[in-house]
């Protein structure tokens, strides 16, 4: 509907102004102060005054987890978020001045960053990417992602165990002898007690080494029983190592998920950048073409304005005679004319503003907002410079600049990772492992026997001789006995003496074994190592298209803005000609050599030209915006210096700019930090 009208616009204002005025003195005023300002480069682009540039991210690193020094209970803890902030930066607010929105090009640009909804959303990418590396510098499989064969993780994070177990068990022995509890007879009731506390420490390393760390304690008593040691103690320590010597043999196959997540990571920011100059870009365009119709408005007044004096000066005439009734309603009919130019004029330029408001607000609702006049102050050039530049050069430099050629790189990067894993992971399995044990025994043991020189026989153990006959001393018969006495006091022992034991290597044990698993047709492994290669090719495809693409951009783009330069050239000078025939026109008609109809018909020309030389101007200004946007110039045309913020480059190649945001909290910009004085 928008463009519906401004074609309607440019259409009814070919008919015709009775005068000469110059409708467009003040804007070509503007457009020489800013000249004069600002003046354009040779290379096509325009340098903007220096502005008040916000941050573009917040200096927040997602990528570290919490450190358990000196509390260490915050790795148990969730970190804590900040809710987005959706209200409109006031900055926006101290531009309003009498109802009218006071807004350069350069306060929409920053206006844009501090409060466009779409850079807010996509500064979320790169802090998400944040957790991968945190969760992927953990150990496993980055979150959401799904892995076919090539291994990659590891638990890199050290585990502490502590496992403990209390038992009373009472049960009745069978057979004395094997149970432990001596000779006895008849059946016989025992009770054991059994307490275990044990500890491990294990941690996979970079290189795929499994290291672990056990400490075992068990303490065990019986009664009855004929142990030596009663309570027991046992204590073992154990030290396993495991390393792959084929599949899983090296650094990347344990790694790859950190390089992946920090390039990862890397593409997010890149993404997060394009964001950035997307919307720059967007900002430019719908800025011009709110310049150009509120230009339309001011042309549609001044238009009424010239009307309603040849509607009045007709009036007059029909008084004495002079002209005729039909002449006064061909001349009303022109001042109707007007008024729908001016309401067609009116409405394209209210529906641009809301546009214009909805990009450099986060709530263009606001009630302070409320019928607030956006009113552009920033005038197109009056006299543009043509890029100087050649298309190779131009070429050249947007593969460099360009942030999707660098994604590219990134993502060739990751496949690059899965098929040399993947071609790891086609190698038969063969672990070395080995194991170190030490064990250490201790306890309570009974003080030694002490007889006390009596003896005490048992009746049914006669001692008898060679002829089965009982043995006598002095005519009394022989008996096997117990001699009588006490046992001396328990001797102590306990956990120390086991400890003792233990890294005395008083019992040690060492093992060292070789395990080879060999897969049959190894289809599986094949398959993933074949999709990831397939994957690699079809990437370098992708990353050669998205070249052309950008070389077409390219060309499309200089084409365009050199079209649209000598246009401007081409609208001024056709408008400096009808400007010098509607003056020779109404020379001839105060002379009296031509009629009304000559004048309107040169007034209709005059005023088309100046319609086209405004939207040439425009169209120039909207150009060079796709123009540094196709060469990746749009930050530095702007003077937006985009800085890492300190977090974590990865594995990205050299060049390659990291997370927009700040240095020290704040965004430098020409060389200058924000909030300093200019």
């Amino acid at each position: 509907m928008r463009n519906s009208m401004r074609c309607f616009v440019s259409m009814l204002l070919t008919a015709a102004l009775a005068t000469g005025v110059p409708l467009f003195a003040p804007m070509a005023q503007a457009q020489e102060q800013t000249k004069a300002a600002t003046p354009p480069q040779a290379n096509g682009a325009k340098t903007l005054p220096l502005v008040n540039y916000p941050s573009l991210l917040d200096v927040r690193n997602y990528s570290k987890g919490k450190s358990a020094f000196p509390n260490i209970f915050a790795p148990y803890t969730s970190q804590s978020i900040a809710r987005p902030n959706l209200e409109n930066a006031p900055t926006i607010y101290s531009l309003i001045q009498d109802g009218k929105l006071n807004l350069s090009l350069p306060d929409a640009i920053a206006l844009a960053l501090e409060n466009n909804l779409d850079i807010a959303v996509s500064e979320y990418t790169p802090w998400i990417d944040e957790t991968q590396i945190l969760q992927a510098e953990g150990g496993g499989t980055p979150l959401g992602q799904f892995v076919i064969g090539g291994g990659g993780g590891g638990v890199f994070d050290p585990v502490i165990a502590v496992n403990s177990s209390v038992s009373d068990t009472s049960r009745t022995v069978n057979n004395p002898l094997t149970s432990g509890v001596g000779t006895s007879a008849g059946a016989l009731t025992q009770s054991m007690h059994d307490t275990q506390i044990n500890l491990s420490y294990t941690q996979e390393l970079h290189s795929g080494t499994t290291f672990n760390i056990l400490l075992n304690n068990d303490r065990n008593s019986t009664s009855p029983s004929a142990n030596i040691f009663n309570p027991a103690i046992t204590s073992s320590l154990i030290v396993a190592i495991e390393q792959p010597l084929l599949n899983g043999w090296g650094f990347l196959p344990h790694t790859r998920f950190i390089l992946e997540a920090k390039n990862t990571s890397a593409i997010g920011k890149l993404q997060f950048e394009e964001q950035v100059i997307a919307s720059i870009t967007q900002v430019e365009t719908q800025y011009w073409i709110l310049v150009a119709d509120r230009q339309a408005v001011d042309v549609a007044n001044e238009t009424i304005a010239a009307y309603q004096k040849f509607y009045d000066a007709d009036k007059r005439l029909l008084k004495i005679g002079s002209v005729s009734p039909s002449d006064v309603v061909f001349a009303e009919s022109f001042l109707a004319q007007g008024n729908q130019i001016l309401l067609g004029a009116r409405a394209a330029e209210q529906t641009q503003a809301a546009e214009v408001l909805r990009l450099i607000t986060k709530d263009p609702s606001d009630p302070r907002l409320k019928g607030v006049d956006v009113a552009p102050t920033t005038a197109p050039e009056h006299s543009p410079q043509v890029p100087n530049i050649s298309l190779e050069d131009a070429a050249k430099e947007a593969w460099a600049s360009r942030p999707e050629l660098q994604i590219d790189q990134l993502v060739l990067r990751n496949d690059d990772y899965n098929v040399r894993a993947t071609h790891n992971a086609l190698l038969p399995s063969l672990n070395l492992s080995a194991e170190y044990v030490s064990v250490g025994l201790s306890g309570n043991t009974p003080g030694a026997f002490i007889p006390n020189g009596t003896f005490t026989p048992d009746l049914n153990e006669p001692i008898v001789d060679q002829n089965g006959t009982q043995a006598t001393s002095n005519g009394i018969p022989i008996f096997l006995g117990i001699p009588n006495g006490a046992f001396g006091p328990t001797v102590a022992g306990g956990i120390g003496g086991a400890y003792s034991q233990i890294f005395h290597n008083t019992s040690p044990e060492y093992a060292a074994s070789l395990n080879l698993n060999l897969p049959l047709r190894n289809r599986s492994a094949q398959a993933a190592n074949a999709q990831d290669q397939l994957t690699e090719r079809e990437d370098q495809v992708v990353q050669q298209r998205q070249k052309s693409t950008i070389y077409s951009d390219v060309t499309k783009a200089l084409a365009a803005v050199n079209l649209d330069a000598a246009q401007v050239d081409a609208a001024v000078k056709a408008t400096q000609l009808a400007q010098q025939s509607y003056e020779y026109e109404v020379d001839k008609f105060n002379l009296g050599q031509a009629d009304t109809y000559f004048v309107v018909e040169y007034a209709s020309i005059l005023n088309q030209a100046k319609l086209a030389e405004l939207q040439s101007k425009a169209n120039y200004e909207i150009a060079l915006a796709n123009f540094n946007q196709a060469l990746g110039r749009t930050l530095s045309a702007n003077h937006i210096t985009i800085s890492s913020n300190g977090l974590p480059a990865g594995d990205s190649f050299e060049g390659t700019p990291l997370i927009p945001g700040t240095v020290n909290g704040r965004l430098f910009r020409g060389g200058v930090a924000d909030g300093e004085l200019r």
